[in-house]
């Protein structure tokens, strides 16, 4: 290996003129790599969802005490309750609130508010009514429009009984869901908006009182799509990559240059050396070490090469001798005397 390494050695310094400008070329082509793949990212243009503004549709309420009771003096305000009584509060004082947040908001609501009667049970509606309850329109004021009326659930609930009386129908559940839809328009950070929303707050009838649901507020987040440019990056195998050519490119430009200093390059008499030394190792196997007399009288063929020697050797079924201190490679066959000398 090490004679290998030499021989490629020589062999660079030979064709130094050659070799050094096609080395600094890949070198400064590497470098370039490296710096496309990690300073000068691709710009794209791509469509991406931002945040735009957020809206929040929701219900407060309160029913007012206007009937004489034992529990609860006339006017009484009351909130929170699990259930209210027609027979002490059968009206329902209802705000209906619009708001919205985002960057320069200018926007105008008209909302039209329903109550739905209908009888239901599990999935199932068998019939259901729809009444007008209020209409309303006007601008946004710091981002909350409000809308105000009041419900007379005791009015609902005789005209629910009415209708099952009149259909002979009793199965489900009495429900009424005020349903307003919210129509709103202007401009948002100065983009247009033309929309519409759907908010409900369902109330449940019973036998002299009714229940109101407990989730009343829907928030949503509202997102436009746009357009932007990123920067793209290469893969990361990439990057990695580029480095390793570099390396591999300054590791060529040093072994160029290390070849043609005169003192790494080896003479001829040590590459001679190094060749004999490997010719030797590759054909140890079929040698034994042993010392070569000089009075052998034996008629001499000397052969040309180490490699010759030991074809001739395998041919005749011996082992070559080898003596270290004359550098002689022999054997003798027939009283013929086989030698190879290196020059």
């Amino acid at each position: 290996m090490y004679w290998r390494i030499k021989q490629f050695q020589s062999m660079t310094a030979e064709k130094f003129t050659l070799i050094l400008p096609v080395v600094i070329v890949c070198v400064i082509l590497s470098g370039l790599f490296v710096y496309a793949s990690w300073y000068m990212p691709e710009h794209r243009d791509v469509t991406v969802e931002a945040p735009w503004y957020s809206l929040d549709g929701r219900y407060e309420y309160r029913a007012i005490v206007s009937e004489g009771n034992p529990l609860w003096p006339v006017g009484t305000p009351l909130t929170d309750n699990p259930v209210y009584f027609f027979a002490a509060a059968p009206e329902l004082q209802t705000t209906f609130f619009f708001l919205a947040e985002g960057e320069a908001l200018d926007l105008n609501v008209v909302s039209h508010t329903v109550a739905v009667l209908s009888m239901k049970e599990a999935d199932t509606t068998y019939w259901s009514k729809e009444v007008a309850i209020a209409e309303h329109a006007g601008p946004l004021q710091s981002g909350v429009y409000q809308n105000s009326f009041t419900l007379n659930m005791r009015d609902m609930h005789r005209q629910l009984n009415e209708i099952k009386e009149y259909l002979g129908f009793q199965r489900g559940t009495p429900v009424v869901e005020i349903v307003t839809t919210a129509v709103f328009t202007g401009t948002v950070n100065d983009q247009p908006v033309n929309e519409h929303r759907t908010y409900m707050m369902p109330i449940t009838l019973g036998a002299g009182y009714y229940s109101v649901s407990e989730n009343l507020s829907f928030t949503e987040a509202v997102a436009a799509r746009e357009t932007r440019t990123v920067e793209v990056y290469p893969p990361v195998y990439q990057q990695y990559a580029a480095i390793l050519l570099l390396l591999v490119s300054v590791g060529m430009l040093l072994w160029v240059v290390i070849s043609r200093s005169p003192r790494f390059k080896p003479s001829a008499g040590m590459l001679q050396a190094l060749e004999q030394e490997a010719i030797h190792a590759r054909y140890r196997d079929w040698m034994s070490r042993g010392r070569f007399d000089q009075s052998i009288t034996a008629h001499r063929i000397e052969l040309g090469s180490l490699e010759d020697i030991i074809s001739a050797a395998v041919d005749m079924n011996q082992r070559v001798i080898y003596d270290d201190d004359e550098r002689t490679y022999f054997f003798v066959h027939e009283n013929i005397l086989y030698i190879y000398k290196p020059a």
